[in-house]
């Protein structure tokens, strides 16, 4: 075992730990105001909703789903919820269960699932961050429903060496590393930079660990930074995943770094963060962001910032809530990749992305043609998993 490997095996063993303390520490708060709310909130509460089809169509099997968010704090959960929903609505035989902590708590997640398994559902789906540390709770899912399971968001697999191993095959969501590669050259492209460009850039990744999501986003960057800016020095921080801790993360590395060529992060709430801090300190330096917060959007239309790459968030809970109703009525589930897209948003199409993201009816119409041309050809959109790594 290398040294880099045994490292990484030390980190994750770190993070487990600290995990199932965070978990521990929840559950046995209640006695302290600031614990007991977050315990609260944490177990269910504003974070699970549950839907009933009033009247279901007689021509489809009521079905009853079970699907676990990531997280429900931030607007990319609330999203993908609300594409979730929109498909129950649509199909109106459906019985949903949808939960999700509403901060990263890998401990409460899969508490919050083990409940709902309980109920007896027809088909389930999870978004299993970190994947390290569900691939026990993954196997569980595939035993009890081999053709009627699956991932969405996050991967079933921290690395692409270890696909093959993943309990469940089908996978909602996107190619993380190409969509950071997207908006980063195109960040570097409206800020007019070029290969004889000196000086450090700055990426945040506001969830340490060298697997998953957000370290592709992290390689993705440094990738086109070598490709692009090949004379730029590259520093990256832990940016942190709560939100006021990554505002003063961010704080505190442009104080002691004040004039980077460029900064990004691998969350939204680094988007967030550079925009106010760009705002109040006056900073004038590129910043390309992540996702689509208020901060993000406002960014864009005062040039504040330069590029950002989404998820098409709606369209991945609406897709993964489609396929696991239609598998629970017989349909064979699509294997591997399903490869829901992005959008990179500017100047030039920020109007439009605000209309969309202005009411859940304008989100509805948005995404409407989105959803007909994936479901028109499902086999062209869904790749071997490898893909998701490319």
């Amino acid at each position: 075992m290398d040294t880099h490997e045994r490292a990484w095996r030390r980190g994750l063993a770190a993070l487990a730990a600290l995990v199932m303390a965070a978990g521990l520490a929840a559950c046995g708060s209640s006695d302290d105001d600031g614990g007991g709310e977050t315990a609260a909130a944490s177990t269910g509460g504003t974070a699970a909703a549950t839907s009933e089809a009033a009247a279901p169509s007689e021509d489809k099997k009521p079905v009853k789903l079970a699907m676990e968010l990531t997280l429900t704090g931030v607007k990319f959960g609330q999203d993908t919820k609300a594409g979730i929903e929109g498909f129950v609505e649509e199909d109106g035989a459906v019985e949903l269960d949808v939960q999700g902590p509403p901060s990263i708590d890998p401990v409460t997640a899969q508490k919050q699932l083990t409940d709902m398994l309980a109920k007896n559902p027809d088909a389930v789906g999870v978004a299993p961050f970190p994947p390290e540390l569900w691939q026990r709770t993954l196997t569980t899912i595939h035993q009890r429903f081999p053709d009627a399971s699956l991932t969405f968001n996050i991967k079933p697999a921290g690395k692409v060496e270890d696909v093959d191993k993943a309990p469940i095959q089908t996978f909602v969501g996107v190619d993380d590393t190409e969509s950071a590669r997207e908006v980063l050259r195109k960040t570097i492209e409206l800020a007019g930079l070029g290969p004889d460009t000196t000086g450090m850039a700055i990426i945040g990744q506001c969830v340490a660990g060298e697997t998953g999501v957000l370290y592709e986003r992290t390689q993705g960057f440094k990738q086109v930074f070598a490709e692009l800016l090949p004379e730029v020095e590259v520093h990256e921080f832990d940016s942190k995943v709560e939100p006021q801790a990554n505002t003063n993360a961010w704080t505190a590395e442009l104080a002691a770094n004040p004039d980077p060529v460029l900064a990004i992060g691998t969350c939204d709430q680094d988007g967030t963060s550079l925009y106010k801090i760009k705002k109040q300190r006056g900073y004038t330096f590129p910043v390309g962001a992540v996702e689509t917060p208020p901060e993000v959007v406002a960014g864009i239309k005062d040039g504040s910032i330069l590029a950002s790459s989404a998820v098409n968030w709606y369209l991945e809970g609406y897709t993964a809530a489609r396929l696991l109703a239609e598998a629970a009525r017989g349909a064979e589930m699509p294997k591997g990749f399903v490869d829901i897209g992005t959008t990179l948003i500017t100047k030039d199409n920020i109007d439009e992305i605000e209309k969309r993201d202005s009411s859940l009816a304008e989100t509805k119409a948005w995404y409407a043609p989105k959803i007909e041309e994936l479901f028109a050809d499902l086999p062209a959109h869904t790749h071997p998993m490898q893909d998701a790594w490319k």
